[in-house]
């Protein structure tokens, strides 16, 4: 194939002046470049080829490449983010010609395949996702169709990925990869240079006929069955052309499933924003990505890791609203996986040998959200309760359950006997030991009479403080709305709010208080300058009360953001005490004042028990 010309820039300063350059070219942002339209559209989906999708629920990412060589660090600088993208100028600013020479320095003499599917396997994974071609255009395979590979490239012998295939068949892992068909810095001449600028003296059709194609063939085709074909940031791909791609999976891998980041609504499954634990269920099959650190690919300095404990709620979470949980890990330039995410995949595996009917297989909670205590997914007649907080008087409320219980029982362990009791407020209060059992995460089991059958509204426990979140509120003349931001360049967070408010806003949530008692009311919210001194009135059964609201700190235009993004600032103030009446009632959240600049964003309200 005919090497595309390269086009070299200076790197440009993280500036304002970097973003009125941006908005110029219509760059978008990573996350707009994931898709809005990455919704899947059921009349592309198989509900046949998702059968192990719905089973598996759980995932190993692994994101290798070139940078991760640097690993966050350029010529004795470090660059705080995700470090696969090092290149762009939000980062280093690395030039096609500097970048490319990484290839003479990549050797990973330590890469082991068998090791690492050993990991996945320990982990209690089902299947592994890894990163044939990044956004870097370097492909981690030997690839004939380019040059710019693992094979020709460097002089490391093997190809990893079919090291990978042959260790998967083995051990009965299911196999996928990560192919970013939009974003190819090395072929676009910079990572900042869109196909769509003026500056652009490349072809995106070209490029998309010349290497995507005959890439995505090789892939398909010499690696034995594929499970998941996982694309990458759309951008401005058309629909013809995610078409084609499915079409080329189609024929060569039928049972492959395609996510939703092939764009254009024409995937198989849905992958949420990166890192986004979601507080609501979604229809139809869908992941989250999260990863084991902060940054995905190896970075020297992110030793953030998460914790054994962390990753079983993340997992369990995900799960209770259902969803699948594809969790990542960033090799070193060795091949080697750190240590401490190792052990921590391996800790977490050691639960699910024994918890794994609570997981693999299992629907969400049929109150489809989370509960005070933690949560519940459901599974062969059985209401699994994943308790995070084990109640210190051994008093477990649960809300809204309509079935009659057959058994409950603390899950695998022997003498550990379960009291309920239904309640004629519609509870149900399950009487536990009150020291926790020696577990990552003790489940209790409830064996139903039928199907699960539940009053969705949220209850008010009154032992565990009760997190009223704006994605179960309803908004009068207001707007719910997800709203994201950066702490480091690609680290999301995420926090659905009561947003755009007016004099005449009202948000609502519909509770059931489980007794009557006081409560300590905290606020979560984020405001900028113009919202600072600005007045809120929390209305409840027989009392209100008031919060003057204060400047958190929000920035629009931050740089830490892409162009016209807000660094979003929340904290969490002490309002008050409420006494409220056991049964179902309103709260209700509307502007004192004048509402200036739409006022707060208002993530959750919380009800702390006052004992």
């Amino acid at each position: 194939m005919k090497q595309m010309k390269k086009n070299v820039i200076l790197a440009i300063s993280l500036s304002i002046a970097t973003f009125g350059i941006y908005a110029q070219e219509k760059t978008k942002s990573m996350d707009e470049l994931w898709g809005e339209s990455t919704k899947v559209n059921t009349k592309y989906a198989n509900t046949e080829r998702g059968d192990w999708f719905s089973q598996d629920k759980y995932s190993l990412f692994i994101h290798w490449g070139l940078f991760s060589i640097p690993a966050g660090e350029w010529k004795g600088k470090t660059y705080y983010g995700i470090s696969e993208w090092l290149m762009t100028d939000f980062l280093a600013g690395i030039s096609v010609d500097e970048y490319k020479k990484l290839a003479n320095e990549f050797n990973p003499k330590a890469f082991d395949a068998k090791a690492w599917v050993q990991l996945a396997v320990d982990a209690g994974m089902k299947n592994i996702v890894i990163t044939a071609k990044h956004h870097e255009g370097f492909a981690m395979y030997h690839s004939k169709s380019h040059d710019f590979d693992i094979e020709d490239a460097t002089s490391f012998t093997q190809d990893p990925l079919k090291a990978l295939a042959q260790e998967c068949e083995k051990a009965g892992i299911g196999l996928g990869f990560y192919y970013s068909q939009n974003q190819d810095w090395y072929e676009q001449g910079s990572a900042d240079i869109p196909w769509q600028s003026s500056k652009q003296k490349n072809d995106f059709t070209d490029y998309f006929n010349q290497k995507v194609i005959p890439q995505v063939t090789e892939l398909l085709t010499e690696y034995g069955p594929i499970r998941t074909v996982w694309f990458d940031t759309p951008g401005n791909m058309t629909k013809t052309q995610s078409l084609a791609l499915v079409k080329l999976v189609r024929k060569l891998q039928p049972k492959a499933m395609i996510n939703s980041r092939i764009g254009n609504g024409v995937g198989d499954f849905e992958t949420l924003g990166d890192h986004s634990i979601s507080q609501i269920n979604h229809k139809g099959l869908w992941e989250t990505i999260d990863t084991t650190n902060d940054s995905w690919a190896y970075a020297w300095y992110d030793r953030n890791w998460k914790s054994p404990t962390e990753i079983a709620h993340r997992l369990i979470t995900t799960v209770g609203r259902g969803g699948n949980y594809m969790l990542n890990v960033g090799p070193d330039k060795n091949g080697v996986i750190p240590a401490i995410p190792a052990q921590s995949l391996r800790d977490t595996g050691k639960w699910l040998k024994d918890y794994g009917q609570t997981i693999y297989g299992a629907q969400g909670s049929p109150w489809k959200r989370a509960q005070a205590w933690g949560d519940v997914t459901y599974n062969n007649g059985q209401l699994f309760l994943h308790v995070f907080n084990w109640p210190t008087n051994g008093k477990l409320h649960l809300s809204g359950l309509e079935n009659d219980i057959l058994s409950a029982q603390i899950l695998n362990f022997k003498n550990s006997p379960v009291g309920y009791e239904k309640e004629d407020s519609g509870w149900t209060v399950l009487t536990l030991p009150r020291v926790q059992p020696d577990a990552l995460v003790p489940v209790i089991s409830l064996k139903l009479k039928g199907a699960p059958k539940v009053d969705e509204t949220i209850g008010i426990d009154p032992e565990i403080t009760t997190t009223l979140n704006a994605a179960f509120a309803n908004c009068d003349n207001c707007e719910k709305k997800e709203l994201r931001w950066m702490q480091k360049f690609g680290e999301w967070k995420y926090a659905d709010s009561l947003v755009n408010w007016t004099a005449k806003s009202t948000g609502t949530w519909e509770v059931d208080v489980s007794e009557t008692g006081q409560y300590l009311l905290q606020v979560e919210y984020s405001a900028n300058d113009k919202v600072d001194f600005s007045e809120w009135r929390f209305q409840f059964q027989n009392e209100q009360l008031l919060m003057q609201a204060l400047d958190t700190g929000e920035r629009l235009n931050s740089l830490r953001q892409f162009p016209g993004r807000t660094l979003y600032r929340y904290r969490k103030d002490d309002v008050g005490i409420v006494e409220l009446e056991q049964g179902k009632q309103t709260i209700l959240v509307s502007p004192k004042s004048d509402v200036i600049n739409g006022g707060i964003n208002l993530k959750a309200i919380h009800l702390v028990p006052v004992r």
